[in-house]
């Protein structure tokens, strides 16, 4: 918008003097946009007619934010002067500020004829576009403008969001790098980019370029939330939850702020309160659809699952095309034990998203858990983006699609925890055979405990502690190989159908850690000698229905025929002390055994054990990898049975699995040993 000098005549109103037309622009130029208006108006009382104070006043209006008489003002000068760009141009842009962006375009392009080429209108045309969502219209105009006005924040800036909103990621990077290389303070483009590199997943990027907007504009609420989420989604759980405590308490009137606060909370598994900071989100914003999104899947966490469908029924009444409303309905049902109109509700939310990782993930444990392999191994493949599977790590290397590499250099590398790797762990050797190559060629990454097992285990290959990338580096992976694979990316490779699970023993315990634990077996008294692990170091709100405490396995401890054994890794002597109480016996805990760290002593004492009883806990993948009798006892379908009452990958392995909850399971399992059944399944 344009005011000009153009000097005209002294006007009279009500009997006294007014400004000149050149005073009034001055007073507008230096800012007193009130007194330029004033002035204006009082000219037209005596030149109603003239297309120049017109368009004055109609700029003075805009300015003081009522573009609905800036539009009536500025038509009514276009009128009278059409052959006026700035005219054009100036009405323009106070139909974008009316809300009406379509003949603003109009406008613009109006004055665009008119004058050829000027930057300005350029800027305002692609404004104007950017108004209706006619972004690669807009970008191109901003080109155009630079190209004409080179280095214009403005135009740099509004092209970055315009490449940003059509999802030209590089170059929307491109263009805000460019601005900021011009003026490192920009506080908003260094958000910006930062919302770019997180949604491309360059984390570390992100938080690095939402710091330095905070840098240069410390305490923005909206830059606090987006690092907090970075850092959430880093897994610096605690550091994120600072910055969205922090953006609550700058800006406690935005309902994202306290919604995003919920989602750190809700991943520490801090239910009640992320419900308590959902619901005054949504107190601020009734109709915010991931704030109720959120609370529907946190009541559901929490258990309260009418509460949960209630939420999410009235969000798909506001948004029935949201994928990420029918993926948490989805688990809704599933808790609720309703599986086929689970099934349906993760479909329809890949219907709308078929990217949408986290029901690609639900999906495929229901479709392994009812036996279809084939389909669920490939949405099992989403694991990673939906953050069920760590690290995610990234390589330039491509990974290994099962054929030989004769002269090749394999790389397998560990992913989520123990329990999955020494599951996972039973692919290796055929992994070693099928890529051939001479011995060693094959490199497993593992966890540091389990370095000399798996050395002993898999001899063919090299076996080595995980290497992950250092630092906060982005950057892809160039091991020495030629293709790299994670430990379960192997298993739609090899084990397709039912038939494929061979169910052997594949880990070798220590000589030495076996020979120790029999010499202290040996000396206990008479029974069975039968290891018990009751709880995960993970026991989150979604899987306590499979954990119970110490003393509620007494029903087991107390069977007069077997010695118990402690195998609970971390278990504190209360625990145990409190198991012997309610079970009137004692528990066995071997003098020296590390449970935790010592994973050679460990997997040395299992094998020489009649028997493990164990809630779902790495000690029962150790068990059944090494061939002694194991009894899983889980209170929820577990995926990894595949639609069988059993876990294939574990021919040793027995589950009780009860949806009533871990004790009706124990029940059961001290029932057996009453009976005397056999140890193996």
């Amino acid at each position: 918008m344009l005011v000009h000098r153009d000097r005209m005549g002294v006007g009279m109103g009500s009997g006294r003097a007014v400004l000149t037309a050149e005073q009034a622009v001055r007073l507008h130029q230096a800012g007193d946009v009130a007194g330029a208006a004033a002035a204006y108006r009082a000219l037209l009382l005596t030149d109603p007619r003239n297309a120049q104070l017109l368009n004055l006043l109609g700029v003075a209006c805009l300015q003081q934010g009522d573009p609905a008489e800036a539009v009536r003002l500025l038509t009514d000068a276009v009128r009278r002067q059409p052959s006026a760009p700035d005219f054009h141009d100036n009405l323009g842009s106070a139909l974008r500020a009316q809300g009406n962006p379509a003949p603003a375009v109009e406008a613009h392009r109006k004055a665009l004829r008119l004058r050829p080429d000027h930057a300005p209108y350029l800027f305002n045309l692609g404004n104007a576009l950017a108004a209706m969502g006619a972004h690669r219209q807009a970008a191109d105009a901003y080109v155009k403008s630079l190209a004409v006005r080179p280095g214009h924040a403005g135009a740099m800036f509004n092209l970055a969001n315009s490449r940003r909103a059509l999802g030209d990621l590089d170059e929307a990077a491109a263009s805000y790098r460019a601005l900021l290389a011009q003026q490192p303070d920009h506080a908003q483009a260094w958000n910006n980019l930062g919302a770019v590199l997180a949604t491309r997943g360059e984390l570390a990027g992100a938080e690095d370029a939402y710091r330095h907007a905070l840098a240069a504009r410390p305490g923005h609420a909206e830059t606090l939330s987006n690092l907090g989420n970075v850092l959430v989604e880093r897994g610096r759980l605690g550091e994120g939850l600072q910055y969205h405590l922090a953006a609550v308490a700058a800006a406690p009137d935005r309902a994202d702020a306290h919604i995003f606060l919920g989602v750190a909370l809700q991943e520490m598994d801090k239910l009640e309160a992320a419900i308590a900071a959902y619901q005054q989100g949504l107190r601020l914003d009734p109709d915010n659809i991931q704030g109720l999104t959120n609370l529907g899947a946190a009541l559901e966490l929490s258990g309260q699952l009418a509460e949960a469908d209630t939420v999410l029924s009235h969000a798909l009444t506001l948004a029935p095309t949201s994928a990420e409303v029918w993926g948490n309905l989805g688990l809704c049902r599933l808790a609720q034990g309703d599986r086929r109109r689970a099934r349906q509700a993760f479909d329809r939310a890949l219907d709308i998203n078929p990217e949408l990782a986290r029901s690609r993930v639900c999906r495929a444990l229901l479709r392994l858990g009812d036996g279809d392999l084939a389909e669920g191994w490939k949405d099992y493949a989403w694991r990673f983006a939906a953050g069920d599977a760590l690290p995610d790590r990234q390589f330039a290397i491509p990974q290994w699609q099962g054929t030989p590499l004769p002269r090749g250099r394999l790389l397998i590398w560990r992913e989520q925890g123990l329990g999955d790797e020494l599951m996972f762990a039973s692919l290796y050797n055929e992994m070693i055979e099928m890529a051939g190559g001479p011995p060693g060629a094959v490199v497993i990454e593992c966890d540091p405990r389990l370095l000399g097992l798996f050395t002993r285990s898999f001899p063919k290959a090299t076996v080595r502690i995980q290497r992950l990338p250092p630092g906060n580096s982005d950057a892809a992976e160039c091991p020495d190989m030629d293709a790299h694979i994670p430990a379960g990316g192997a298993v739609p490779l090899l084990r397709s159908t039912l038939a494929q699970y061979p169910g052997v023993a594949y880990l070798v315990p220590d000589k030495g850690a076996s020979a120790r634990a029999r010499a202290w077996l040996d000396g206990l008294p008479w029974g069975l000698k039968v290891g018990v692990c009751w709880r995960s170091r993970m026991i989150t709100t979604r899987r306590q229905s499979s954990y119970a405490t110490a003393p509620d396995w007494a029903p087991i401890a107390a069977h007069p025929g077997i010695q118990v054994i402690n195998l609970q890794y971390g278990a504190q002597p209360e625990e145990i002390a409190a198991l012997e109480a309610a079970a009137g016996r004692p528990v066995h805990v071997m003098p020296g055994l590390d449970l935790k760290d010592d994973l050679e002593g460990l997997a040395g004492l299992i094998a020489e054990l009649d028997l493990v009883i164990t809630a779902p806990t790495a000690v029962g993948e150790f068990a059944g990898a090494i061939g002694t009798p194991v009894w899983r006892i889980t209170g929820a379908t577990d995926w990894s049975t595949l639609g069988t009452a059993v876990r294939p990958w574990f021919a040793s392995m027995r589950v009780f699995s009860h949806s009533a909850g871990v004790l009706s399971g124990i029940a059961e399992v001290a029932g057996l040993l009453d009976r005397k059944l056999p140890l193996h399944g």
